[in-house]
């Protein structure tokens, strides 16, 4: 099972990214890795921006940042002393790219950030910054929304896991063990077996039992699927629903201490805008955090 040894956190003092950071000290005190925080200035390029006065130099930005994040760390029992912790600001024309090319650089093993969660208009404005990163970074990645009420606990209490029997849901049950593993927490293993919109014309019944027989297969699958991850000290429950798979899967972790574990193909372009994505409808709508990992085998 694969070792958390580099974490990194984008942070710019939002109140999502400051529960991010509450999740991020949290596994410090958990695990033995090491947190690198990350700050980036976005500064567009191009022949449509206006001329800015001189950018404070980067030594400069980067002891600003230091400081600013001296009271927060101390919240956390942390210092920017703290041997475990790497500090990095810089200016990019665009902030997701900046930080794949850092977690590239670094091999980083996981990337913790806050997310706004936005829909609509607005949303399609602004875009994500944390989906891009999700569709394009070189390991997993747990989104954290701010509380409603401004709650900043990193409290988890169970792992959520959905699996849909492919190459990369197994990868993600096996991100799913290891942070059972280290919130010492138990695991829920969930399918989602589509409801079928089945004309009525073939008659009430067929679908219903279709379906039924779909669900007693879906159950064996996934207890032998979940059968390497149960040891002494973890316990392993199992679901089976039917349904559309982001709703049920969000029923199925309705607090904010459940931790949801998914796989993400890391679609782009045409093809993500078809297909859309079950992994960030459930980023979006999620009461607690979501960890997703992407599939490196899938082409984009």
């Amino acid at each position: 099972m694969p070792e958390l040894h580099d974490l990194l956190l984008p942070f710019d003092f939002s109140p999502s990214s400051k529960r991010a950071l509450a999740y991020g000290a949290d596994l410090l005190r958990r695990t033995d890795a090491r947190l690198h925080l990350m700050y980036v200035q976005e500064v567009p390029q191009g022949p449509f921006q206006g001329a800015s006065r001189s950018p404070m130099p980067t030594y400069k930005l980067q002891e600003e940042f230091e400081e600013r994040c001296q009271e927060l760390l101390a919240s956390h029992d942390l210092s920017t002393s703290d041997d475990r912790l790497t500090f990095n600001a810089e200016r990019a024309d665009a902030v997701a790219p900046a930080l794949v090319r850092y977690a590239e650089s670094k091999h980083i093993d996981m990337i913790a950030m806050g997310t706004h969660g936005r829909r609509g208009v607005e949303r399609a404005f602004y875009g994500s910054v944390a989906e891009e990163t999700l569709r394009t970074a070189p390991a997993p990645v747990l989104t954290v929304k701010s509380s409603d009420n401004g709650a900043t606990s990193p409290s988890v209490e169970r792992i959520v896991a959905p699996v849909d029997f492919s190459d990369p849901s197994r990868g993600a049950l096996r991100q799913a063990g290891r942070l059972a593993t280290i919130y010492e927490t138990p695991l829920k293993l969930m399918h989602v077996v589509e409801t079928p919109d089945t004309p009525s014309v073939y008659g009430p019944e067929s679908p219903t039992v279709t379906s039924h027989k779909t669900k007693e297969k879906a159950e064996a699958a996934l207890e032998d699927w979940g059968s390497n991850l149960t040891t002494t000290d973890r316990t392993v429950s199992y679901v089976v629903h039917r349904g559309k798979p982001a709703p049920s899967i969000l029923r199925g972790a309705p607090n904010e201490t459940d931790l949801i574990v998914m796989a993400t193909r890391g679609l782009r372009g045409v093809r993500r805008a078809v297909l859309g994505s079950v992994t960030e409808e459930v980023l979006r709508e999620a009461t607690g955090p979501v960890l997703a990992a992407r599939d490196f085998s899938a082409s984009d």
